[in-house]
């Protein structure tokens, strides 16, 4: 969980388990579309804060097909500071993928790739259209999905966007 001595209570209702849990569900079970060994464990943590930072949400590229490395060189400012924005989001992620584990929707194997077990999940539900921010970080999340499924490595994705696992 959450520990609130580090959030505000508006925080920690925008940043629920169940809410991020749902886009990282989603943005694996497009990734898994790809590549079907699953998505690497270290992948969610820079994926959550460029899904719900309209910053870099907004500066991403509208096809998966554009490299990661050009749009990291065309997109400075948004990727300046992910490695601070990777590092807040440590917890919530953390949090969130202990909420999907523990409901059995996700499995860890023990290559450290993160697999969508048997149970399956709406892929847009009702809820998310009520909110134009909640809808657009669903669609982010996606998207990223689909764009790292297309890269080489894990550790390209890293590199090319200035970070360390």
């Amino acid at each position: 969980m959450l520990n609130s001595d580090h959030f505000s209570e508006e925080e920690l209702s925008l940043l629920n388990p169940a809410y991020i849990g749902f886009l990282l569900y989603s943005s694996i079970r497009e990734f898994s579309a790809h590549k079907a060994e699953g998505m690497h464990c270290a992948l969610p943590f820079i994926l959550i804060p460029m899904a719900v930072n309209k910053y870099v949400s907004g500066s991403l590229p509208k096809m998966f097909k554009t490299p990661i490395g050009v749009w990291a060189a065309e997109n400075e400012g948004p990727v300046s500071d992910l490695h601070l924005q990777a590092s807040a989001y440590n917890p919530v992620v953390k949090a969130a993928l202990s909420f999907l584990m523990d409901k059995q929707l996700l499995t860890l194997t023990d290559n450290g790739y993160l697999q969508i077990t048997g149970k399956e999940l709406v892929k847009n539900p009702g809820l998310f259209s009520k909110s134009a921010d909640m809808k657009e970080a669903l669609r982010v999340a996606k998207f990223l999905g689909r764009w790292f499924s297309h890269a080489p490595s894990v550790e390209t994705i890293f590199a090319q966007l200035g970070l360390r696992p």
